[in-house]
């Protein structure tokens, strides 16, 4: 099941589900949805560290816009380098939570075009979270 990359970075950049683009990916400021609320799509690939990437996506980021602001202010004379610190570190800090709806989508949308999803992988991948739903809502239950 082949996309788009123009569709999948579109998905990435309005934070919908990378195989449907119509189902949220996050239900609360820093909370994602297990499986795409339409779809049921699982966001997780199940690997262990999957979403490290969409971190260090996330901290270049960060940081080349910090830089890209903090060198200019820096090499001019004229301006005080203490108004660098009053910038650049709120900025170093405050960016990484900024971004970090984007950098999770994107890289869920860029592992989407490197490693497409073929239609039986996801059809056995949300049988699989379905079931396992199922059991913990019956574990849930019991006395």
């Amino acid at each position: 099941m082949h996309i788009k990359l123009s569709s999948l970075l579109w998905r990435g950049l309005i934070l919908r589900c990378p195989i449907c683009g119509k189902g949220w990916i996050f239900r609360l400021p820093f909370k994602m949805y297990e499986q795409c609320p339409r779809c049921e799509f699982p966001y997780d690939r199940g690997e262990e560290g999957y979403f490290t990437s969409s971190m260090a996506i996330n901290m270049v980021l960060s940081e080349l816009i910090v830089a890209a602001l903090a060198i200019p202010i820096a090499a001019n004379q004229s301006i005080p380098l203490s108004l660098l610190w009053y910038i650049g570190i709120p900025l170093a800090i405050l960016l990484p939570f900024i971004f970090f709806h984007h950098s999770r989508s994107f890289w869920m949308a860029m592992d989407h075009f490197f490693h497409p999803v073929s239609r039986e992988h996801l059809e056995q991948k949300t049988r699989i979270f379905q079931l396992d739903a199922e059991e913990a809502r019956a574990d849930s239950m019991e006395p």
